[in-house]
Protein backbone atom coordinates (compact mmCIF):
# COMPACT_ATOMS: atom_id res chain seq x y z
CA UNK A 1 0.00 0.00 0.00
CA UNK A 2 1.61 3.39 -0.87
CA UNK A 3 0.81 6.86 1.06
CA UNK A 4 -1.10 10.11 -0.86
CA UNK A 5 -0.70 13.60 -0.39
CA UNK A 6 -2.89 16.35 -1.85
CA UNK A 7 -1.15 18.90 -3.29
CA UNK A 8 -3.18 21.81 -4.89
CA UNK A 9 -2.93 24.88 -7.44
CA UNK A 10 -5.52 27.91 -6.67
CA UNK A 11 -5.80 31.14 -8.17
CA UNK A 12 -8.51 33.69 -7.73
CA UNK A 13 -8.83 36.67 -9.36
CA UNK A 14 -11.86 39.03 -11.68
CA UNK A 15 -12.01 36.60 -13.95
CA UNK A 16 -11.07 33.05 -12.76
CA UNK A 17 -11.15 30.53 -10.13
CA UNK A 18 -9.16 27.86 -9.64
CA UNK A 19 -8.77 24.77 -7.17
CA UNK A 20 -7.12 22.26 -8.75
CA UNK A 21 -6.60 19.14 -6.27
CA UNK A 22 -4.29 16.36 -7.24
CA UNK A 23 -2.39 13.56 -5.11
CA UNK A 24 0.46 12.72 -5.51
CA UNK A 25 2.04 9.34 -4.81
CA UNK A 26 4.39 8.11 -1.81
CA UNK A 27 6.06 5.43 -1.12
CA UNK A 28 9.54 4.16 0.33
CA UNK A 29 9.56 1.47 -2.99
CA UNK A 30 12.04 3.96 -5.05
CA UNK A 31 10.78 1.96 -8.63
CA UNK A 32 10.37 4.67 -11.50
CA UNK A 33 7.03 3.24 -11.93
CA UNK A 34 5.72 6.27 -8.99
CA UNK A 35 7.81 8.92 -10.82
CA UNK A 36 5.74 8.08 -13.67
CA UNK A 37 2.78 8.15 -12.60
CA UNK A 38 3.22 11.45 -10.46
CA UNK A 39 4.61 13.01 -13.59
CA UNK A 40 1.45 11.86 -15.35
CA UNK A 41 -1.25 13.23 -13.02
CA UNK A 42 0.60 16.73 -13.03
CA UNK A 43 0.92 16.47 -16.86
CA UNK A 44 -2.72 15.68 -17.04
CA UNK A 45 -3.31 18.89 -14.23
CA UNK A 46 -1.59 21.43 -15.91
CA UNK A 47 -2.93 20.52 -19.84
CA UNK A 48 -6.65 21.14 -17.97
CA UNK A 49 -5.49 24.81 -16.75
CA UNK A 50 -3.37 25.79 -20.15
CA UNK A 51 -6.75 24.50 -22.51
CA UNK A 52 -9.05 26.33 -20.28
CA UNK A 53 -6.94 29.23 -20.15
CA UNK A 54 -6.45 29.32 -23.60
CA UNK A 55 -10.56 28.97 -24.23
CA UNK A 56 -10.75 31.77 -21.43
CA UNK A 57 -8.85 34.56 -23.44
CA UNK A 58 -10.60 33.98 -26.75
CA UNK A 59 -13.85 34.61 -24.67
CA UNK A 60 -13.25 38.86 -22.93
CA UNK A 61 -14.83 39.28 -19.66
CA UNK A 62 -15.60 35.67 -19.28
CA UNK A 63 -15.43 33.84 -15.72
CA UNK A 64 -13.65 31.20 -16.03
CA UNK A 65 -14.09 28.53 -13.18
CA UNK A 66 -12.62 25.17 -12.73
CA UNK A 67 -11.60 22.14 -10.06
CA UNK A 68 -10.36 19.29 -9.97
CA UNK A 69 -10.77 16.37 -7.14
CA UNK A 70 -9.57 12.65 -6.54
CA UNK A 71 -10.31 9.79 -5.21
CA UNK A 72 -8.65 6.63 -4.14
CA UNK A 73 -11.09 4.15 -5.14
CA UNK A 74 -8.60 1.05 -4.47
CA UNK A 75 -5.13 1.00 -2.79
CA UNK A 76 -3.88 -2.81 -1.55
CA UNK A 77 -1.93 -5.38 -2.58
CA UNK A 78 0.45 -3.04 -4.72
CA UNK A 79 -2.86 -1.88 -7.21
CA UNK A 80 -3.73 1.77 -6.98
CA UNK A 81 -6.79 3.01 -8.55
CA UNK A 82 -7.27 6.82 -8.74
CA UNK A 83 -9.91 8.70 -10.70
CA UNK A 84 -9.95 12.43 -11.23
CA UNK A 85 -12.62 14.81 -11.94
CA UNK A 86 -11.87 17.90 -13.94
CA UNK A 87 -14.71 20.68 -13.38
CA UNK A 88 -15.32 23.56 -15.54
CA UNK A 89 -18.31 26.04 -14.92
CA UNK A 90 -19.10 27.58 -18.20
CA UNK A 91 -21.89 29.79 -17.65
CA UNK A 92 -24.62 28.17 -16.29
CA UNK A 93 -23.12 24.78 -17.20
CA UNK A 94 -20.99 22.22 -15.03
CA UNK A 95 -18.89 20.06 -17.73
CA UNK A 96 -16.81 17.01 -16.52
CA UNK A 97 -15.33 14.31 -16.90
CA UNK A 98 -12.92 11.38 -15.49
CA UNK A 99 -9.03 10.22 -16.18
CA UNK A 100 -8.27 7.33 -14.11
CA UNK A 101 -5.32 5.92 -12.97
CA UNK A 102 -4.64 2.55 -12.31
CA UNK A 103 -1.68 0.39 -11.69
CA UNK A 104 0.45 -1.92 -10.52
CA UNK A 105 3.45 -1.05 -9.04
CA UNK A 106 4.86 -4.18 -7.95
CA UNK A 107 4.65 -5.25 -11.46
CA UNK A 108 5.24 -1.66 -12.50
CA UNK A 109 2.36 -1.20 -15.11
CA UNK A 110 -0.73 -0.11 -16.49
CA UNK A 111 -3.75 -1.93 -15.79
CA UNK A 112 -5.89 -1.71 -18.45
CA UNK A 113 -9.54 -3.23 -19.11
CA UNK A 114 -8.37 -6.10 -20.75
CA UNK A 115 -6.28 -6.53 -18.06
CA UNK A 116 -9.59 -7.53 -16.18
CA UNK A 117 -11.29 -10.01 -17.89
CA UNK A 118 -10.07 -13.57 -19.21
CA UNK A 119 -8.63 -14.35 -22.46
CA UNK A 120 -11.91 -16.15 -22.96
CA UNK A 121 -14.16 -12.94 -22.62
CA UNK A 122 -15.77 -10.53 -24.86
CA UNK A 123 -15.04 -7.90 -22.20
CA UNK A 124 -16.71 -5.51 -24.22
CA UNK A 125 -20.00 -7.36 -25.01
CA UNK A 126 -20.19 -7.46 -21.34
CA UNK A 127 -19.47 -3.49 -20.81
CA UNK A 128 -22.03 -3.30 -23.42
CA UNK A 129 -24.67 -5.09 -21.89
CA UNK A 130 -24.28 -3.71 -18.66
CA UNK A 131 -24.85 0.08 -19.73
CA UNK A 132 -27.58 -1.35 -22.31
CA UNK A 133 -29.31 -2.71 -18.91
CA UNK A 134 -28.59 0.75 -16.79
CA UNK A 135 -29.60 2.70 -19.91
CA UNK A 136 -33.24 0.93 -19.75
CA UNK A 137 -33.42 1.60 -16.01
CA UNK A 138 -32.96 5.28 -17.13
CA UNK A 139 -34.94 4.75 -20.22
CA UNK A 140 -38.44 6.18 -18.49
CA UNK A 141 -37.11 8.97 -18.20
CA UNK A 142 -36.43 9.29 -22.19
CA UNK A 143 -38.61 8.99 -25.09
CA UNK A 144 -38.08 6.05 -27.18
CA UNK A 145 -36.21 8.00 -29.88
CA UNK A 146 -34.05 9.49 -27.79
CA UNK A 147 -33.31 6.06 -25.86
CA UNK A 148 -32.16 4.43 -29.20
CA UNK A 149 -29.98 7.72 -30.17
CA UNK A 150 -28.48 7.00 -26.60
CA UNK A 151 -27.51 3.26 -27.36
CA UNK A 152 -26.49 3.78 -30.86
CA UNK A 153 -24.11 6.60 -29.68
CA UNK A 154 -22.76 4.32 -26.73
CA UNK A 155 -21.77 1.42 -29.50
CA UNK A 156 -19.83 4.13 -30.73
CA UNK A 157 -18.08 5.17 -28.09
CA UNK A 158 -17.87 1.80 -26.26
CA UNK A 159 -16.06 -0.26 -29.33
CA UNK A 160 -13.80 2.90 -30.40
CA UNK A 161 -12.02 3.77 -27.77
CA UNK A 162 -10.70 2.08 -24.73
CA UNK A 163 -13.27 2.95 -21.74
CA UNK A 164 -12.43 5.34 -18.91
CA UNK A 165 -12.75 2.61 -15.95
CA UNK A 166 -12.01 3.08 -12.39
CA UNK A 167 -11.41 0.02 -9.48
CA UNK A 168 -12.99 0.09 -6.13
CA UNK A 169 -13.27 -3.18 -3.58
CA UNK A 170 -15.76 -4.67 -5.10
CA UNK A 171 -16.20 -3.86 -9.04
CA UNK A 172 -14.73 -1.66 -11.71
CA UNK A 173 -16.61 1.06 -12.73
CA UNK A 174 -17.10 2.27 -16.60
CA UNK A 175 -17.51 6.54 -16.45
CA UNK A 176 -18.65 9.00 -19.16
CA UNK A 177 -18.31 12.62 -19.26
CA UNK A 178 -21.07 15.20 -19.22
CA UNK A 179 -22.63 14.85 -22.55
CA UNK A 180 -20.89 12.20 -23.82
CA UNK A 181 -23.84 9.60 -23.36
CA UNK A 182 -26.15 12.62 -24.75
CA UNK A 183 -26.68 16.10 -25.31
CA UNK A 184 -28.92 16.23 -22.64
CA UNK A 185 -27.40 14.57 -19.98
CA UNK A 186 -25.18 16.57 -18.25
CA UNK A 187 -24.17 14.79 -14.85
CA UNK A 188 -21.33 11.94 -15.44
CA UNK A 189 -22.35 8.48 -16.02
CA UNK A 190 -21.03 5.47 -13.97
CA UNK A 191 -21.58 1.95 -14.28
CA UNK A 192 -20.18 -0.58 -12.11
CA UNK A 193 -19.71 -4.08 -13.16
CA UNK A 194 -19.80 -6.41 -10.03
CA UNK A 195 -16.44 -8.44 -9.37
CA UNK A 196 -18.94 -10.75 -7.38
CA UNK A 197 -21.92 -11.20 -9.56
CA UNK A 198 -19.10 -11.28 -12.98
CA UNK A 199 -16.56 -13.20 -11.59
CA UNK A 200 -16.52 -16.04 -14.26
CA UNK A 201 -15.74 -13.54 -16.38
CA UNK A 202 -12.40 -11.96 -14.31
CA UNK A 203 -9.09 -12.49 -15.23
CA UNK A 204 -6.93 -14.95 -13.04
CA UNK A 205 -4.77 -11.74 -12.61
CA UNK A 206 -7.92 -9.75 -11.05
CA UNK A 207 -9.26 -12.47 -9.07
CA UNK A 208 -5.38 -13.13 -7.21
CA UNK A 209 -5.20 -9.51 -6.98
CA UNK A 210 -8.27 -7.75 -5.69
CA UNK A 211 -11.78 -10.22 -5.26
CA UNK A 212 -9.06 -12.88 -2.81
CA UNK A 213 -6.52 -10.44 -1.37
Amino acid sequence: MVSIQTSSIEKKDKLSVYNLNYPIIKSDNKKNIINNINHRIYEDIIAFKSAIEDIGYSKNNCLSCISTDYYITYNNNGIISIPIEFSQLDGLYNISYINSYNYDINLEKEINIKDIFNSETNYMKIITKKIDDKIKELSRELSMDKYIMVLDYLKDIIFSDNPTFYISTDSIVICFSSYELDPTISDLSTFKISFKEDKSYLSKYIIEKITDS
